[in-house]
């Protein structure tokens, strides 16, 4: 097997080697005349031309399916500064009791304490089914879906938060759900929508949510976190 050995002055080297398996044809790959800059790396234009590329760091976290029934609700957590967009997937979520199903955002600071936001909220939420629509604004949380009355109501839905530019302050809060409402004699859609400042010139981020009952027991239900870096 072919290759070519670097000595170094020490005495040891590194060495560059064939393939493993026999190319299907010859390859030619031609090396950059410049050094690239610190962080950048070497890629292929696909033809064997090499050169120095700044590899993009976009992505998608995803966390694991969280059971999140309970007295006290559930709050998700770890969202990092970076995060230009968070995602909530919920399913099978129920309440004991009517009442309403709420988020309220955390927020941390740059110094890593934790708070979960109380006011300040614009938002507005709507329902449609066969038997009507209504609507409501709230500014002390966004209701995700307020006309939860048992265990039989199942909320799935996805919930979108948007930070508005680069390290901004601003976000964008976008929720739509599907209710299989009165033990499935009637099914309902539902629809969130909100925006929340955390100030001009604040360095504090969301950093997670919280989704809990107005005074009563979330009997069921699942939600997964996830997030992405730009």
């Amino acid at each position: 097997m072919s290759n070519i050995k670097l000595v170094h002055s020490g005495g040891n080297s590194v060495s560059l080697t064939v393939p493993d398996s026999n190319p299907a044809a010859n390859r030619t790959f031609k090396l950059p005349g410049a050094d690239g800059t610190s962080g950048q790396a070497m890629v292929t234009n696909g033809s064997g031309a090499l050169s120095f590329a700044t590899v993009s760091t976009q992505s998608w976290v995803h966390g694991a399916r969280t059971d999140i029934s309970g007295s006290d609700g559930y709050t998700f957590t770890g969202i990092p500064a970076g995060a230009s967009h968070i995602r909530y997937n919920l399913s099978h979520c129920s309440a004991s009791a009517q009442q309403q199903f709420n988020l309220r955002l955390e927020k941390s600071t740059t110094g890593g304490s934790k708070s979960i936001i109380s006011s300040g909220y614009q938002s507005y939420s709507t329902y449609t089914h066969s038997g009507g629509y209504g609507g409501g604004g709230k500014t002390t949380s966004v209701e995700l879906w307020y006309g939860m009355t048992n265990a039989t109501n199942k909320l799935f839905g996805t919930l979108d938060i948007y930070r508005l530019g680069s390290n901004g302050t601003e976000y964008l809060i976008n929720h739509v759900g599907f209710v299989n409402y009165n033990n499935g004699t009637m099914y309902t859609t539902t629809q969130a929508n909100g925006y929340i400042d955390l100030g001009s010139g604040s360095t504090d981020f969301i950093s997670g949510a919280r989704f809990y009952l107005n005074g009563n027991t979330i009997d069921g239900g699942y939600a997964s976190q996830s997030y992405h870096i730009s």
